[in-house]
């Protein structure tokens, strides 16, 4: 047996032994170890990171001597190519052909080819597409893709590459419209792109204007992903969100995940109007949709209503849209740390809340705006509403402290009707003979086109007029509600007609 019989001997008895005293769970570390190093494998080809001033000193050596001394020279020079903006060596058609040149030199020497060639597509990554040099560039990158099969241990951004190899093609954004943006965030983090990439910008809108271009059933389905597309790259999420509510239109209802998104975007929609990037009428629909939310959350959890019924609510959603702007007075229940719909609750009041002092813990007031009126709605159904005629100037509780603080009032409306009477009228929630009290608030309010057209929908009542100057409005289903609805159309003027089984009404002047 010559020496190397013996050590082969050796080695084997020496492997049976170890392996005989593997305990279970021995493997695992050395599975995690292999799972370690194949990673470190893959990463070792990613971007490589040098001084500026190194890559600026390499790039002033190839322009001027024209040749480089090191592969790590070329190196630099790759990375920098395309730094310098018109001195850019991209732009240079002749100097960047020998630097391509040079590339390719190395194609032997598969590890430096592989550096090399990585450091040109980040270089054309980070570069305009549209400039001078780029369709060489990518072209360069395409052609000589095939020299790197993908294996187990590939870098990452070699598999990207193969896995979608239209990324190097004339349009990377359309070859991708199949995927979801899965595969994008995947691109993204495997070629090292940051949010300000020109690839991910063409990614991200292309991904959008794909889904702006669907039925509308298939575009609300998709609006939950959008949303988490611009949370996750915000530097397009104002551009994103315009898109969006172009999209949406104004004849659906507001979905709450974009009502959401847009308010933790840009702000109150009355309060902070020129931050609203969007057109106006896609603004008031999303101010709208706050209104109605705020309604919504004062009186479904701070009030005492019955909530089997919640006439209150009801009510005042019809005028909803009618608000001018709306504020809250808070007692410290209001602010329940462990309460966490209370707390959405004061992030969408956020700069519309005023506190009541520590005594009035459990009292809180909605004070909602009209044209023509300011009604101050308490948190006890019992309590009355207070109707300020505005035209006799601003309540006088607005001129307290804390009102002023967040900007109920305005300087200019301080000094008008400082010196006027602003008596209130309040109106009890109590039921009479003739009208609910539903019907006495809709008789000192009035009906509008908007609260018209609100309680149509929400009754199931039709509308209309006649050449003669009548409105009538017919409802569907009449008993499928109690008197408390049909006494609104009472208090705005309407009768009920037997003949036309429908409340009519002549057209005001």
């Amino acid at each position: 047996m010559d020496a190397i019989d013996r050590l082969q001997h050796t080695l084997l008895a020496v492997n049976k032994v170890t392996l005989s005293r593997f305990r279970p769970g021995d493997s695992l570390a050395m599975q995690g170890e292999l799972i370690r190093l194949q990673a470190w494998l893959r990463a070792s080809s990613g971007l490589e990171r040098f001084p500026q001033p190194t890559i600026e000193r390499a790039l002033r050596n190839f322009r001027q001597q024209k040749y480089l001394s090191s592969s790590r020279e070329l190196l630099l020079v790759c990375y920098g190519c395309t730094q310098g903006g018109d001195d850019a060596l991209i732009k240079n058609r002749k100097a960047f052909a020998r630097l391509l040149d040079m590339v390719l030199r190395c194609h032997d020497r598969r590890r430096l080819f592989r550096k090399l060639y990585r450091a040109l597509l980040g270089s054309y990554l980070s570069h305009d597409p549209d400039a001078a040099g780029s369709e060489t560039l990518k072209a360069f990158l395409a052609d000589h893709l095939k020299f790197f099969p993908t294996t187990e241990f590939s870098p990452d951004w070699l598999v990207v590459l193969n896995r979608y190899p239209g990324l190097l093609g004339d349009d990377p954004a359309g070859s991708l419209l199949q995927e979801d943006w899965q595969a994008y965030k995947e691109i993204a983090e495997r070629l090292e792109l940051g949010s300000d990439s020109w690839l991910v910008r063409r990614l991200f809108m292309s991904h959008l204007m794909a889904a702006i271009q669907m039925d509308d059933l298939s575009f609300r389905n998709r609006l939950p992903g959008l949303l988490l597309l611009l949370d996750a790259y915000p530097l397009y999420a104002a551009e994103g969100l315009k898109i969006i509510l172009d999209r949406h239109g104004l004849e659906q209802e507001v979905d709450d995940a974009l009502g959401e998104f847009a308010i933790g975007l840009w702000g109150n929609p009355w309060l902070a109007v020129q931050q609203w990037l969007c057109s106006e009428p896609a603004r008031e629909m999303l101010a709208n949709w706050l209104k109605l939310r705020l309604l919504q959350e004062f009186f479904g959890m701070l009030s005492d209503d019955d909530k089997s019924r919640q006439r209150r609510l009801n009510f005042w959603e019809l005028y909803s849209d009618d608000l001018t702007g709306m504020y809250f007075a808070l007692g410290q229940k209001a602010y329940a740390s462990e309460d966490l719909a209370l707390f959405r609750f004061r992030r969408h009041a956020r700069g519309l809340i005023a506190k009541f002092p520590e005594e009035k813990q459990d009292v809180h007031t909605c004070i909602m705006q009209f044209e023509k009126h300011h009604v101050v709605e308490f948190n006890r159904e019992d309590s009355a509403a207070y109707f300020y005629d505005a035209s006799h100037g601003m309540p006088s509780f607005y001129f307290g402290k804390g009102w002023i603080d967040i900007g109920a009032i305005g300087a200019r409306e301080i000094m008008q009707g400082t010196d006027m009477p602003r008596l209130s009228m309040p109106i009890r929630h109590l039921d009479g003979r003739h009208l609910t009290w539903e019907g006495k608030f809709a008789r000192e309010l009035g009906a509008s086109v908007k609260s018209i057209a609100a309680f149509c929908r929400k009754y199931q009542c039709a509308y209309g007029d006649t050449q003669t100057g009548q409105q009538w409005i017919r409802p569907a289903c009449p008993e499928k509600y109690g008197r408390e609805v049909w006494s609104i159309l009472q208090g705005w003027g309407f009768s009920h007609s037997a003949k036309e089984q429908a409340y009519v009404r002549m057209a005001p002047a």
